[in-house]
């Protein structure tokens, strides 16, 4: 029995064998088989042909070169895009295989770069990939301090913590362009929140130096009639305001509240301040925080701080220049960052009731 599959077995796959063989033989003897290598050869070629057309640059001989920036965030297809549209390359989907079928780091370095259409693509993807920028942009948002300053640029690469920390402490770098406003606690308040482009090879004194005269620049535009002994008084209120708003509308009605406050003799109580003096930000402060024993601390010290607490942007500064005319005394942050205002100590108590048996009605809710 054993023997008899053995048999058919052998008998069956030699017949298959010999239809396949048949079949091969047919479809090689066929007069399409040869056209058909021929055509796909041909469509092989131009695709390669064109693929390295592209690699080429656009205008062989030109040295010129644009600026081309890379924003953090960017995709490489965006990228691609861009390069296309600007006429440094010929061909997105060709850029982007490109850096995909080429092993290495795919990634490129956000920044701004000097390149032309002079250039092979090659080239480009090499200065794009492992070139360093011209320019770095860098974004300080507003209200940020001086440290968190210097956390932001030494992040990006642009500037050593220690030597950068170090250059907040000169005197005259800081006269010599705000001439004799005075400089507390390393040049908090005037490191002006914007955007800005600084060349790969700025040392700390420039990028300082670049931040102070922005803040020159625009507070001198706006508020060039504020008498010169007032100004620093007006950079701290706009730094309270700053960390104090949430909602650009509400800025010049925080900026009433304190100036009643101060007018009236009462302490601030900002807890912004408070934060400040700690060196941390909480969201609810505790009877021991308030305490804290710190120049800075508004619970405990009656007027404005020695020195802004932050470096405020253009809306806070003109909030504190101009600030609204309300009888309000008071304030108590609601959870979407909009505030309660009160006239009297009782309204602000009774804010302050209603807004803990929201959170606490909340937190019942998740639970």
């Amino acid at each position: 029995m054993l023997m008899q599959k053995i048999a058919s077995w052998f008998r069956t796959h030699t017949v298959m064998s010999g239809i396949k063989s048949h079949a091969t033989s047919f479809w090689r003897n066929h007069p399409l088989f040869g056209g058909g290598l021929a055509i796909f050869g041909l469509i092989l070629t131009s695709g390669c042909v064109v693929f390295l057309w592209n690699l080429f640059p656009m205008a062989p001989g030109i040295k010129g070169k644009q600026v081309f920036e890379i924003e953090y965030g960017t995709s490489l297809r965006q990228i691609g895009n861009l390069l296309q549209k600007q006429g440094i390359i010929r061909s997105k989907s060709v850029f982007e295989f490109y850096i995909r079928f080429d092993p290495r780091d795919q990634m490129l370095r956000a920044g701004r770069y000097r390149v032309g259409p002079g250039m092979s693509l090659p080239e480009i993807v090499r200065q794009l990939r492992q070139g360093t920028p011209f320019q770095i942009r860098v974004t300080i948002p507003e209200g940020f301090t001086v440290r968190e300053v210097v956390d932001l640029l030494s992040t990006k690469g642009l500037v050593d913590r220690k030597r950068f920390l170090d250059e907040l402490k000169n005197q005259h770098l800081f006269q010599s362009i705000l001439g004799d406003v005075p400089m507390t606690n390393g040049m908090e308040g005037y490191l002006f929140p914007d955007t800005y482009y600084f060349d790969n090879h700025s040392d700390e004194t420039e990028i300082i130096a670049t931040m102070l005269r922005r803040f020159k620049q625009l507070f001198m535009a706006s508020f060039q009639n504020i008498p010169q002994d007032k100004r620093h008084d007006l950079v701290i209120l706009a730094s309270l305001v700053e960390k104090e708003a949430r909602k650009a509308e509400e800025r010049p009605v925080i900026a009433g509240v304190f100036q009643n406050r101060l007018q009236k003799g009462y302490p601030l109580q900002s807890c912004a301040t408070v934060e400040y003096a700690l060196g941390v930000h909480k969201e609810r402060l505790s009877y021991k925080d308030i305490a804290v024993q710190s120049p800075f601390n508004t619970y405990l010290h009656r007027g404005l701080p020695p020195g802004p607490i932050a470096n405020p942007g253009l809306a806070s500064l003109k909030a504190a220049a101009d600030p609204a005319t309300v009888s309000y005394l008071y304030f108590v942050a609601k959870p979407d960052g909009t505030h309660v205002f009160s006239n009297t100590f009782e309204q602000h108590l009774q804010a302050q009731k209603m807004l803990e048996r929201a959170r606490l009605q909340e937190l019942v809710r998740r639970n």
